[in-house]
């Protein structure tokens, strides 16, 4: 019994990179670039960067384990390519994991994330109800530093980063959404924005769905 992912409407315009394989990532990333940028020859070297750049975040999701990734383009046409989403979905194979009812995995997953990061991240729990499911989130966010390359001269950019653990029943099924901008100055408008995302998930039973 095969799973099906979480789904979520994304506000603005986003492009998905298929993960299947290695060539399947760079074969998606570079058809959509060729389509935001309308295959225009005087943003060749815009899209080559960008390749890079998007290429080495979803390889790096894959790697981890990531079933879906997606990229915005833009939220508004003044806010373009803010963010993106890897999904993945874990696996545990434990008969008391399976046994477990909503309180109880809601307890898991708080328990799980409680002392996630240092000073300054923040842990946020609540319940989610979708379709006639119930299920129950729990947020971690926190802010890090990377080193992005710009021709000669890396810079440092500080993202924010957050995750969310998703616990659903019938049957009992983890998934995590772990969004991530660079827009750390409205750290609290892309947390509400990543908020407002996670609240339109729809996740149907793997039994409803193979029916």
């Amino acid at each position: 019994m095969t799973t099906p992912a979480p789904r979520f409407e994304l506000p603005g315009r986003w492009g998905r990179i298929d993960l299947a394989t290695e060539a399947s990532v760079h074969r998606s990333t570079r058809q959509l670039l060729s389509e935001l940028t309308n295959k225009r020859d005087d943003l060749a070297e815009l899209r080559a960067e960008l390749r890079r750049r998007f290429e080495k975040a979803a390889l790096a999701a894959r790697s981890a384990g990531a079933t879906d990734f997606y990229i915005a383009f833009n939220l508004t046409p003044k806010v373009p390519l803010p963010a993106w989403v890897s999904v993945f979905l874990p696996e545990i194979e434990s008969t008391d994991f399976a046994a477990l009812g909503l309180g109880e995995l809601s307890a898991f997953i708080d328990a799980g994330t409680r002392g996630w990061g240092g000073d300054g991240s923040s842990t946020v729990s609540g319940a989610l109800e979708a379709d006639g499911i119930s299920m129950h989130a729990v947020r971690h966010s926190w802010r890090r530093v990377a080193e992005i390359e710009e021709g000669e001269t890396p810079r440092e950019v500080e993202f924010i980063e957050a995750d969310y653990w998703i616990a659903a029943r019938e049957p009992n099924r983890l998934a995590l959404l772990t969004f991530s901008t660079a827009l750390a100055e409205y750290e609290e408008e892309m947390l509400a924005l990543f908020d407002a995302i996670v609240s339109t998930l729809r996740w149907p039973a793997p039994a409803a769905a193979d029916a």
